[in-house]
């Protein structure tokens, strides 16, 4: 092995021998290893010293390099000494200079400052020259705009020593104190002038010099004056009209009109958010006018007559329906009713429009608004203050001091409309809950279902349909009642009040609650004759049924409106009207607890009947005790299919005009159940063997696909147990009828081919 490699595989343990350690070993195989380990150290160091005998010429041809090296670096550092201490002594006079430069920066800076102090010195003197010249001459836009350059003048200039130059008498801030004080009260003169006169032009023209002068708030104040006096004159011609809600609605379009032609002529002139004091000023003016015209309204209205007239009234208790066709025991006269019905429109005409109006001003102002919330300052000199607030609302409002300006919006919250809007809601709440209930009550009064076409006859099972004219299947008061229902909720949801939603619908599911109590009660009057008490039973289910499909229409499209026309409205708002037209949607449950009601009344009264006689008479002379001949013979010729067939075509022929598709689908399941009932105790009684047993189950399968094909629709777990039944006389006796029920199994006993167990 190469002593190379031995070293390599021993470096480390020779690493970490210890003379100490070497010498307390007294084992023979480790001093023999430590023996090894030495030798080999040995050889390593000799092969080490043998390489540096080999290399010994390189190594002193590479010293003598290095000590002539030495010796050039010596004479290099003699050489450059010299040229060192010249360095050192430029290094310093480049520092004093660098010094000298800088003072010389300095004074030029200090002479361009006073070159251009001097340079606006002079042009502020050429101004207060042009200054006296336009106040003399009474060029007032000249003025105003030499006053707004006056305004960008440093006060550094006007501290500075040159001053006392630029004037021979007084000092310039005197001088334009005085002339923007007489620029204001000349503008505003010729302002109020120009609105006296009707001269658009020069009102432009002086409200575009206020925020030159810095009058801001005085040319907004007074722009706001003229612009609610011209929308005195917009709604002059309104007053003519006896209706108010055409009166409110002339008010806001006239505000909204000046909003938006007026909203860039402030902005360019006065900058961002500046227009938001005009939209609350024409708030107010929106407001006071609009108390005004709903001050009128009730008043000519005699709407606190009315509403003393409805209280007076117990609409919500029930009275027969054959009272309620004749009386009118509620003091209300049809008069008196349209009259209410005139007031409830026109309330919802004007909730509709106020609601329209907020949601207007609050698009123009909020996004403004949001500018304005990171600048308190220029959002105190913007906004109306509440003492301009009170100002604005008459004496004889009393208003609690709460109206302030809303900084998210924009807008005046807790106007003096304000409780007039909820006032209104009041009145419309009262008015349509009467108005609902009123016309629902009379609905159902007034239904048809006794003059309904085509009732004449009755409907028997033995009897074919006589031809005749084309039926009505439901009755006037469906319609009519969900048209009532409807137009409320569209009403409620116009008004844009949460609260009038919940009311009227809450209103709805009681009256509601009423038509399914008298759905219910037709299916169980008495009456003299058959053909009556069908009609008003089927009639009853039809309706019930349309009623479901009606309601869930009007649920969705009363919805879509709601969240079309609610689109800007708090998202609280939105659920509390969402919630409360989803609560409709519990008519459901009830309308189908009163059709499946009226559907057993059915079942008695005229199903039960039917189908009993038709098993009867489909049974006449049938057994099922059949001997292989008799067997081949019902197969070719089998009396039970064609009677059953024949009757069940008569029964459905008399039927299905007279129900929807839908409600005849539950007439025919309910009819399946009353046919099952009867058969199975039917053929609990009757004997089979194996071969009858078979024709009663193919008998069982053409029922059941007979009455599929008239309820277009599958009927297997109807016949589920009357199949297994023939499942069990079907079979042969030694087959296992195991997982069948126990009294299914019991029908063994009536097969005579096999022995009783």
């Amino acid at each position: 092995m190469p002593v190379e490699a031995l070293m390599d595989d021993d470096l480390d343990e020779l690493a970490w021998l210890n003379l100490d350690d070497v010498s307390r070993t007294l084992d023979v195989s480790e001093i023999e290893h430590l023996y090894q380990t030495l030798e080999l150290e040995e050889a390593r160091i000799e092969v080490e010293i043998s390489d540096c005998v080999e290399h010994r010429n390189s190594v002193d041809t590479r010293l003598a390099q290095l000590s002539a090296l030495h010796k050039s670096v010596e004479a290099t550092s003699l050489l450059v000494k010299p040229m060192q201490r010249v360095i050192d002594a430029t290094a310093g006079n480049a520092g004093a200079i660098s010094g000298h430069v800088r003072e010389l920066d300095q004074e030029r800076v200090k002479l361009e400052h006073a070159l251009n102090t001097v340079k606006e010195t002079v042009e502020l003197k050429s101004r207060l020259s042009e200054l006296l010249t336009a106040m003399e001459t009474r060029d007032v836009d000249r003025a105003s705009l030499l006053v707004h350059e006056y305004k960008a003048t440093s006060s550094d200039t006007l501290d500075s020593p040159f001053i006392a130059f630029a004037s021979d008498s007084s000092p310039p801030r005197d001088i334009i104190a005085a002339a923007t004080k007489e620029l204001v009260e000349r503008v505003t003169f010729m302002f109020n002038t120009a609105v006296e006169s009707s001269n658009t032009r020069e009102i432009g023209r002086c409200f575009r010099l206020f925020p030159q002068l810095g009058e801001t708030q005085r040319g907004l104040d007074l722009y706001s004056e003229f612009l609610c006096a011209a929308i005195t004159d917009k709604t002059r011609l309104a007053q003519v009209h006896t209706t108010y809600a055409l009166r409110i609605t002339r008010l806001f379009e006239a505000i909204a009109s000046v909003v938006d032609n007026n909203f860039a002529l402030v902005e360019q002139y006065y900058g961002r958010g500046y227009v938001l004091r005009i939209i609350q000023r024409l708030q107010m003016e929106g407001a006071r006018r609009a108390c005004l015209v709903l001050d009128f309204f009730e008043e000519e209205r005699q709407v606190k007559r009315r509403l003393a007239q409805i209280q007076q009234v117990d609409v919500a208790k029930p009275r027969p329906l054959v009272k309620a066709k004749a009386e009118k025991d509620d003091g209300i006269s049809d008069g008196d009713f349209k009259d209410i019905a005139s007031i409830l429109a026109e309330v919802v005409l004007i909730g509709r429009q106020v609601a329209a109006f907020s949601r207007f001003l609050e698009s123009r102002a909020q996004p403004e608004a949001l500018l304005l919330l990171g600048d308190p300052e220029t959002q105190a000199r913007v906004f109306l203050s509440p003492e301009s607030l009170n100002k604005l609302v008459p004496l004889s409002s009393a208003l609690p001091n709460t109206m302030h300006v809303d900084a998210q919006t924009g807008l005046v919250a807790h106007t003096q409309l304000t409780s007039r809007v909820e006032w209104l809601t009041n009145v419309y709440v009262e008015l349509e809950t009467f108005c609902v209930q009123r016309s629902m009550a009379k609905a159902m009064a007034l239904d048809d279902t006794n003059e309904l076409s085509g009732w004449d006859s009755a409907v028997i099972s033995d009897v074919e349909a006589r031809a005749q004219g084309p039926m009505v299947q439901t009755s006037s008061c469906v319609g009519d009642v969900f048209f009532v229902a409807k137009t409320a909720l569209e009403h409620a949801v116009a008004v844009q009040q949460p609260r009038a939603v919940e009311a009227i619908a809450q209103c709805v599911l009681e009256a509601f609650g009423e038509f399914v109590r008298v759905m219910g009660q037709q299916a169980v009057e008495k009456w003299a004759d058959v053909a009556s008490v069908q009609r008003r039973i089927l009639v009853a289910l039809n309706n019930l049924d349309l009623a479901n499909v009606y309601l869930q229409k009007m649920v969705d499209e009363v919805r879509i409106r709601l969240n079309t026309e609610w689109a800007r409205l708090p998202e609280t708002d939105k659920t509390k009207g969402q919630n409360a037209i989803d609560s409709l949607s519990a008519i459901s449950s009830k309308l189908l607890q009163a059709q499946q009601h009226s559907i057993d009344q059915l079942s008695t009264s005229l199903l039960k009947p039917c189908m009993r006689s038709i098993l009867q008479h489909s049974y006449r002379d049938i057994k099922y005790v059949l001997s292989d001949e008799e067997f081949n013979d019902v197969q070719s010729d089998n009396l039970f299919q064609q009677r059953f067939n024949l009757r069940i075509r008569k029964l459905g022929h008399q039927l299905r005009p007279r129900l929807l598709p839908s409600t005849y689908t539950l007439v025919v399941d309910a009819m399946c159940a009353c046919l099952v009932y009867d058969w199975e105790r039917a053929i609990r009684q009757s004997k089979f063997n194996m071969l009858g047993g078979m024709m009663f189950e193919k008998d069982v399968r053409f029922v059941q696909l007979c009455l599929e094909q008239e309820a277009g629709g599958v009927l297997r777990a109807k016949f589920a147990k009357l199949v297994q039944m023939a499942r069990v006389v079907a079979e042969p006796a030694e087959t296992s009828v195991a997982g069948v029920d126990k009294d299914v199994r019991a029908l063994l006993a009536n097969r005579v081919d096999v022995q009783p167990n």
